[in-house]
Parts: structure tokens; C-alpha cells; sequence
């Protein structure tokens, strides 16, 4: 799989930016740049669009017209919260303190619209502290799939049951996971799904997306929209807008053809590939890396189902420990809850049993 990436040696970073595929510079420059020097730009630019949403529902096993493209989760996330329709009595957002930051940040903004955050009470990988915390005044709930600051996997599908019995609207971050590991999404049934492409699937920044069930699709009002949000975008009619009748009601103005052009490069590669490769490649590394180290320094899980592709450790000698990384060149990053390593389809053997070795000395 290495050969269809630029990957950098000793690259533990995929958690952060996926590497780039071998074919995005072409494709981007036939998909892109040429149609921009032709002067048929949008005409050829405009397939992009449906081309990355088949492409990812593909992926997800999910209809293309439940997705809309999207900048980033946080504007999606945005776009989501403040589309819902409101009911009197049921104003509390549920979320973890370990969702990734921008959640809290945009879910802040929420109580402008009278809502009130709500932070769980002990361990999220518990689905019964998520059903205790749920109540009649519970309006959304929240859920990473895979945390990004120790990489373990959170109870989806109990929560999206749950939330489904008691009217409560869910959304799953996937950001952590999606291309990483096997996502159930038809099964989760989830109201929204929010992700990226920047990570696993290595299509480049910019190429993030939301999904909304069919549900929400007819209750939702978004009130950020533009051109390409109505259901015709090109009848010009400023007099006259309508929703689109599908996900893309979430979009909002002007494409940004650029980085759907290098998604598509990856994405058609993944479709070739199969995800399925590289989530058993990921699995494999992780499980020989963990083997050798210690419970009381071991933050991310240590079983197989239970973690996503990322190795996250504490040391007791932070500083030293990070001395013997740069020593080797090893690229990876450093959390309050640890150094995080994450593995690929594309990472080599030889680069996973020289971290390992690594790790090893640096630890004993």
C-alpha cells in the first residue's frame, strides 16, 4: 500500500494529516487546474461535488444524498445545531470533556439559542452513564466515536439506541475513526454523523462533510445557507428560496472545487484499495507495539475492538522520553494525556518494530 503514498519515514502522525497519495497532484491538476486555464471551470468543476458525496456514501455505506460536503466539523457542527427546530422542554446538549476541543467550543455558542451544555459524569466508554445523564429536558447528545487524546472507542450504537427511544436527536463525530477502522453507520442509525477527510483518508484539508438522516433532512432549517443550498441553484431568482430537498439544504454558498478535487484523487484510491486493508494493517501494528508496554504507562486501550489507530503512552519521564524520539526522527505529538503514535495502511513494518525498539529503550 506504501507506493500509492508520499509518506514520510517514520511518519506516526496520520492521527493529525493523512499523507499524500501518490495520484492527488495529477488529478488535482486535471480536475482543477485545467478546467480553471481552459475557461470550462465551473462546468467541469461542478461534477466534483457529486462525485465526492457518492464517493464517501460509498465508503460509509450511506445514500450520497444524505451527505453534504463541509469546510470543517466545526462549521458543520454549526450548521447542525442551529438548523433544529427547538422544543420548549428539552434544551440540554449532552457531550464529553474528551470530545475534541472545537465541539465545546461551537457547542458553547448553542446556549445563544437557549440551549445548556451538559458534560457527562464519569466514563464515556460506559453507554450507562450516557442513558443516566439522559432526561426529558435532554435535546442532543454528543459522541466521538474514537477519542483523539487516547484513542479509545466510544459506545455508539447503545447511545444512538438510546437516544432514539427517549427523542433525542444524536450526532457522532467520526473525525478520529473514519478510514481508520470499520464505522457501522447504517447500523448506528444516527440522526447526524460529522467527519473529515484530512486524517485517515488522506484527502487533504477542506474535504469534511456532515451527514443528516432522511428525519432531519425534513425538519431541519438552516440559517446558514447560500446559493447552494436552495433547490435550484442556478434559477437566480433572489426573490425565491427553497431548500434543497436533500442534505445539500446544509451547504451553503460557493463550492470550493479545489479540495474536493484532491478528495476524489483519494477517495477513488480507497474504492481500489478497500479500507479494509488498511484497517487490518492498523490493527496489526497496534497489537505488536502494545504488547510490550507496561499497564501503568499504556493510556490508549490495549484491546483489539476497543481502540482506534492511535498508540498513546505516559511515561514517567516525559523529557527523556522525548529525547530518545527525536534521536530517531520519529514524528508523531504530545498531549496532556500522552504521546500519540498512529498507525496506517502505509506504515511499514520495519518503521513499526524500529518504534517499538524505540519505545522499549526509552522506557526500560
Amino acid at each position: 500500500m506504501r507506493e500509492h503514498f508520499h509518506v514520510p519515514d517514520n511518519y506516526f502522525l496520520s492521527h493529525s494529516v493523512g499523507c499524500l497519495p501518490q495520484r492527488t497532484e495529477a488529478l488535482l491538476k486535471e480536475s482543477y487546474f485545467e478546467p480553471w486555464k481552459s475557461g470550462q471551470n465551473w462546468a467541469d468543476w461542478m461534477p466534483l461535488l457529486d462525485k465526492f458525496r457518492h464517493g464517501l456514501g460509498q465508503l460509509l455505506g450511506l445514500p450520497a444524498h444524505n451527505i453534504c460536503p463541509q469546510t470543517n466539523i466545526s462549521s458543520a457542527l454549526t450548521k447542525i445545531i442551529f438548523s433544529l427546530p427547538q422544543k420548549a422542554n428539552r434544551k440540554t446538549i449532552l457531550l464529553s470533556e474528551q470530545d475534541f476541543p472545537t465541539i465545546g467550543f461551537v457547542l458553547k455558542q448553542a446556549e445563544k439559542a437557549g440551549y445548556r451544555l451538559e458534560f457527562i459524569q464519569g466514563d464515556p466508554r460506559d453507554a450507562s452513564v450516557w442513558a443516566e445523564a439522559m432526561d426529558d429536558t435532554t435535546a442532543i447528545v454528543h459522541l466521538t466515536h474514537a477519542l483523539s487524546n487516547t484513542s479509545h472507542l466510544l459506545p455508539v450504537q447503545e447511545v444512538c439506541d438510546l437516544a432514539r427511544e427517549k427523542g433525542i436527536i444524536s450526532i457522532i463525530d467520526i473525525a478520529q475513526s473514519f478510514g481508520a477502522l470499520p464505522i457501522a453507520a447504517a447500523s448506528w442509525n444516527p440522526d447526524f454523523i460529522t467527519g473529515t477527510g484530512v486524517k485517515f483518508l488522506c484527502c487533504g484539508p477542506g474535504a469534511c462533510f456532515l451527514y443528516a438522516s432522511l428525519e432531519m433532512q425534513e425538519v431541519c432549517e438552516p440559517i446558514d445557507v447560500g446559493w447552494f443550498s436552495h433547490e435550484n441553484p442556478f434559477e437566480m431568482d433572489i426573490q425565491n428560496f427553497q431548500y434543497a430537498k436533500d442534505a445539500m439544504k446544509f451547504f451553503g454558498g460557493t463550492p470550493s472545487p479545489a479540495p474536493l478535487a484532491s478528495a476524489n484523487a483519494a477517495l477513488g484510491l480507497w474504492q481500489e484499495i478497500g479500507l479494509k486493508t488498511a484497517h487490518a494493517v492498523i490493527d496489526n501494528h497496534l497489537t505488536l507495539l502494545v504488547n510490550n508496554i507496561p499497564d501503568d504507562i499504556l493510556v490508549s486501550p490495549r484491546e483489539s475492538g476497543k481502540r482506534g489507530a492511535t498508540l498513546v503512552i505516559n511515561p514517567k519521564d516525559r523529557a527523556a522520553f522525548q529525547k530518545s524520539l527525536n534521536a530517531h526522527n520519529t514524528l508523531h505529538d504530545e498531549r496532556r494525556e500522552g504521546f500519540r503514535f498512529s498507525m496506517h495502511g502505509y506504515t511499514s513494518e520495519e518503521e513499526v518494530k524500529i518504534l517499538d525498539i524505540t519505545l522499549n529503550n526509552a522506557l526500560s
